[in-house]
């Protein structure tokens, strides 16, 4: 079922070193439209300083395997790695992320009892959660090739990287992510109403809606369901 807003798929980035997800709600699975989702990605990679070396996906063809990907790849310096066909587990990562993230969501839905149209806000929330929740696949890696990640959580990661752990005091220096502003998906949720609305003094000045999701990297902002629309 499309969402609010027409979107019918969704599409995951995973950076393989801090398993740092973000995502992408689309409305169709063309290249055009992948491609475009990638720049926007790669855009805000660069934004971070950070240089995208291997782009590594299944054996899609009509997602990646077209001449304009490639050349916006080619045109960075970044390599084009395949999956064997009929061999997903090759891609493994972005295949259990997807599942996982596809579950959370569910669960979130069955859970707020929103209409199903808005399916595209659990589906963010939970890369949202993600981010900020200890990893297993970065545990594992301790015991792969004495590799020891620093931190548990792909947030830390991907904010420490390249960064010191100690400020000129010799003090630890924090790279967690604030949790202080989360709260449960259906929570209750006042949306202000403008002035012009308002009908005399006495009238309300604000409607009851629903929490459904969070606003990038922001603590002070959140998505609210208004039940009227």
């Amino acid at each position: 079922m499309p969402t609010y807003a027409g979107h019918r798929y969704y599409i995951l980035f995973i950076d393989d070193y801090t398993r740092y997800t973000s995502v992408w709600v689309l409305p169709d699975k063309k290249s055009k439209t992948c491609t475009s989702a990638y720049q926007s990605f790669r855009a805000r990679v660069d934004s971070m300083g950070y240089e995208a070396k291997r782009f590594r996906c299944d054996n899609g063809r009509g997602e990646y395997g077209n001449k304009t990907f490639r050349q916006v790849l080619t045109a960075r310096g970044t390599t084009y790695k395949l999956c064997p066909p009929y061999a997903h587990q090759k891609n493994g990562v972005a295949e259990r992320m997807i599942q996982t993230f596809t579950e959370k969501a569910r669960s979130m839905m069955i859970d707020s009892q929103a209409p199903l149209v808005y399916w595209g806000e659990p589906v963010n929330t939970a890369v949202y959660l993600h981010q900020r929740s200890p990893n297993e696949g970065l545990k594992k890696r301790d015991n792969c090739d004495g590799y020891q990640a620093p931190y548990p959580t792909p947030y830390e990661m991907l904010q420490a990287f390249g960064k010191p752990t100690h400020d000129n005091d010799g003090n630890e220096i924090s790279y967690k992510a604030p949790l202080y502003h989360l709260r449960r998906i259906s929570s209750c949720a006042s949306r202000l109403i403008p002035t012009p609305p308002r009908h005399g003094k006495f009238s309300t000045r604000s409607k009851p809606c629903m929490m459904v999701g969070y606003v990038h990297n922001s603590t002070t902002l959140c998505r609210i369901w208004d039940p009227a629309f």
